[in-house]
């Protein structure tokens, strides 16, 4: 399995940490609107960039200076171009209106 890009396995030795139990899964946010899937993704989005700087501070704390670089390459794409995007899809939203935004989107 593939997780942020790179086989778990890979992951689970460069960090020499426990596996991750792939077997457990959060369960899906979807919403029924376009806001609302917006706003999930970008929870999840949040989510992920708090996960990747603890990793990141557990990376410097093991002195395992390779896997930090990775992780913060990973950190630096989910905050400056996902992040960014969602955040300003839903600002677009707010200034222009729902219905103007979905046709804009077409």
């Amino acid at each position: 399995m593939i997780v942020n890009g790179l086989p778990v396995s890979v992951m689970h030795f460069r960090c020499d940490c426990p596996a991750p139990d792939l077997s457990k899964r959060e369960p899906l946010q979807i919403g029924q609107t376009v806001p609302d899937m917006l706003k999930n993704d970008l929870a999840l989005e949040l989510k992920v960039v708090g996960h990747l700087k603890n990793v990141i501070a557990y990376c410097e704390t093991v002195k395992d200076y390779q896997t930090r670089e990775i992780l913060e390459g990973m950190l630096a794409d989910t905050e400056e171009d996902h992040t960014y995007w969602l955040e300003k899809q839903l600002g677009l939203i707010d200034k222009v209106g729902l219905e103007n935004y979905l046709q804009s989107q077409m």
